[in-house]
Formats: structure tokens, sequence, C-alpha cells
């Protein structure tokens, strides 16, 4: 026996009617999957090296939505007999796209859950499409169920790897395949950084260099992948090669510091970061990165050369306060050290947990407000300056004071996609 595609297969023991096949077939025509599943149990029980009762069980099986013991009973039929695959495969892809629609459906409904199984089942039944794979993985990861996200990344990519029996692909679905696959491999090469799993990371990085050789992502997560399986001289070349290119992007700079402060080389995250500051001299969140890669790396002289420019963009910050008295101490200036703790206790509120949100046309500062000294209820009225390329908003808000220790979380929004932001005091606590 040969498939359309060329496979030769092994001769096995070809499939025999028997009463309880004639019976389970006649059950699925009638659409009782259920009882054509019970006749061929029995028939298996009876007969078991006959294929024909695990590939009649198998079908019934799918059709109610049992893919596990589906899946088990038709590779038991094609194990006992090799062509079988030419009928197994339609049937699973039949099953395949009952699943993957009804898990559609769910996640249209918002069912997030339900299509999860229903997803979940599609993979298991057929891996050779990648949709419900690609659907099952990017929910997984939503909920933070990164290694079974990463598995189905495995399935998916091992599917691809395989050619269907019973028909020759065109030339633009091969083309689709690869794309999906250099899709998945990016996708699964992404989770394992997360969850730390580097060494099976690096082939799929390495694959991922060499169709980017000069990309900086790709040569940032290599660099991780390394650093992460203790290889530092591999992943200091790279991160030597990356700093030395003068034309790197604000975010491309941004996310390499960060990559080096994790990598655990904060004394070159923080020449990133210096660059960022050069580039973008009003942001705050370059300076707080860049005097925090400062203070892993010791530089105590730097840092308290820098202090007062961080802290005319972060004026509230209590952790900016901290870090630059500190940095005075460690250079043996005490009075600015005290001076510094001084207006960090006495300030009217602190701002803490500062992140920029920027989608479509609106950038958003979000973060917490802490009471300190100012009267429970008074409002502080704060001036936050958005920058993007070309263009500055300034949005003014009056924010409450709550009680000393206690946060209240806030928000300040502008038109304006920001890559950048500072905020600036206006006016004291007024009122009660």
């Amino acid at each position: 026996m040969v498939s359309p595609t060329g496979i030769v297969y092994e001769p096995g023991t070809p499939p025999t009617e028997t009463r309880y096949s004639q019976t389970a077939a006649l059950y699925l025509r009638s659409e009782e999957p259920d009882r054509a599943r019970e006749r061929a149990l029995e028939g298996i029980d009876a007969d078991p090296a006959n294929p024909i009762h695990y590939f009649l069980g198998g079908v019934a099986n799918a059709r109610l939505g049992r893919y596990a013991e589906a899946d088990e009973m038709l590779d038991e039929a094609e194990r006992i007999y090799p062509a079988y695959q030419l009928d197994v495969e339609p049937e699973r892809l039949s099953a395949w796209a009952d699943a993957f629609n009804r898990g559609s459906e769910q996640f249209a409904d918002g069912l997030d859950e339900e299509a999860i199984e229903a997803w979940r089942g599609a993979t298991v039944i057929y891996r050779l499409r990648p949709e419900a794979h690609r659907n099952l993985a990017m929910l997984l990861s939503q909920e933070g169920r990164l290694d079974e996200a990463a598995a189905v990344y495995r399935d998916l990519l091992a599917g691809l790897g395989e050619l269907p029996a019973t028909r020759i692909l065109e030339a633009e679905e091969r083309a689709q395949r690869e794309q999906d696959r250099r899709e998945a491999e990016e996708r699964l090469a992404d989770l394992l950084l997360i969850t730390g799993d580097f060494a099976e990371a690096e082939p799929l990085l390495r694959a991922r260099l060499s169709r980017d050789p000069t990309g900086t992502e790709a040569r940032q997560d290599l660099a991780a992948a390394l650093a992460g399986q203790n290889r530092w001289e591999e992943a200091r070349l790279i991160y030597d090669d990356l700093l030395s290119e003068r034309s790197l992007a604000e975010t491309e700079l941004h996310s390499l510091g960060v990559a080096l402060f994790r990598a655990g080389v904060p004394e070159r995250a923080a020449e990133a970061f210096r660059r960022l500051v050069d580039a973008r001299p009003v942001s705050r969140d370059a300076w707080f990165n860049y005097a925090n890669a400062l203070l892993a790396a010791e530089e105590w002289n730097t840092l308290s050369e820098i202090g007062d420019q961080l802290l005319q963009l972060d004026p509230l910050g209590e952790t900016a306060g901290l870090l630059v008295a500190r940095a005075h101490l460690e250079v043996g200036d005490e009075q600015s050290a005290l001076e510094q703790l001084e207006r960090v206790d006495s300030a009217p509120v602190h701002l803490e947990g500062l992140t920029l949100q920027s989608a479509g046309s609106e950038s958003t500062l979000q973060g917490r407000i802490v009471g300190n000294v100012a009267e429970p209820g008074s409002r502080l009225a704060i001036r936050v300056t958005f920058y993007a390329d070309d263009a500055e908003v300034q949005a003014d808000t009056a924010l409450a004071a709550p009680p000393p220790g206690e946060g209240s979380p806030f928000a300040i929004s502008a038109r304006v996609r920001a890559a950048a932001y500072r905020y600036e005091v206006v006016a004291p606590a007024t009122g009660g």
C-alpha cells in the first residue's frame, strides 16, 4: 500500500469486518457514537488483533469529545495496520475542525476555560494544523500557565515537522507552514526565557539570530540565555558588541540596559542608561534606571553627582531620595546625606511605582500616592509633562493625600503617545 504522498506502508494486519464492526459502523452512520463505542470495545475484547475495532472505537470517541481515548485507539489501529493512516487522517482532521470551531465560539462568548478545553482536544486529535495550538498557547500564556503554553508550542513544532499522508501540499501551503514554524519558535523561545529554560531556548534563539544577524532584540535574548547558563564570557561579548553600536534607538537602549541589569552586570547597564539619559535628559524613568544601575554597581561618586538631576524629575519619590542619600553617605558627605533624609521625611506625600503606558494616541502615568506629612484629604497640585518625539503635552491634576503610610492608586493621562515624562509639584498641599 502506497499513500498519495509516496509513503510505502508495511503490510501489517489488514482490518477484517466482524459483527461488532458492522454494528459499530451502523451506529456511527446513525449518529449514535456512544453505542458505536460500546460495540467497538466489545470487538476489541473479542478480537484484539483486528485493527478495525480500534479504528471505529477511535472515531466514536472523537465524535464524543473523548479525544485522548480517540488518539490512543487510532494510533493502535495504525500500529496494527500502518496503511490505516489513510483512513485515520481525515477522521482526525474532521474531529479537529469540530473542536477548533467549538473553542472559537466559546472564546468569542468569553468562556476562556471552555475554549481552552476545546482547543486542547483539537491539539490532541490532530497536530498538522497550527491554529488550535496557537490559540491554546496564547490563552494559557495570558493566564500565566507558561509551562503548559510551552508544551503546546513544542507539540505545534513537532506537528509542523510532519506532512499529511493523504495529499501533497501546494507551494503556498508549504511557505505558510514555514512561516508558522518560525513564529512558533519565536514564541516558544520567549516563553523559555521567562521560565528560565535557557538551554532549550538557546538553539531557537540562534536560529532567530541567523535570520536577523543584526537584530538588537535577537542578540539581547541570546546573551540573556547564555548568561542564564553562566556562560558569562560569551554573553559579555554580545553585550559589548551591542554597547559599541552608536545607532541604537532609545527603546533599544532601554531594553539593553534592562537586560544587562538582569544579567548581573550593572556597570554595563549603567552605561546603556547613561546613553539613554543623554538622548532623553527629561525622562524621569531613564534617570531612575540609571541611578539604580549605579547603585547596584556601587558607583557612588557618579550616583551622588547625578542625584540633583534625578530629584528634579522625581521630587516626591521616596526610593529616589533614599538612594541619593545613600550615595552621599558612601562618598563621605554625611551632611548632604542627612539633608536628603530630612527632605524625604518632610515630603508631603510620596509617589511610588510609577509606570508610563501608551496606547494609540494616549499616554497614562500610573502609580501610587502614599501619605506622609500632609494632612489626610488635602490636595497637592501635580503637573506631568509627557514627551513625544515631536511634541510635549502637560497635564495638571490635584491628588488627595492619604493618611500617613497608606496608599491609593492614581492615573494621569494626556492625548499624546509619549516616550518619556517628568512630573513636578506646582502647588503645596491645601485644604483637608
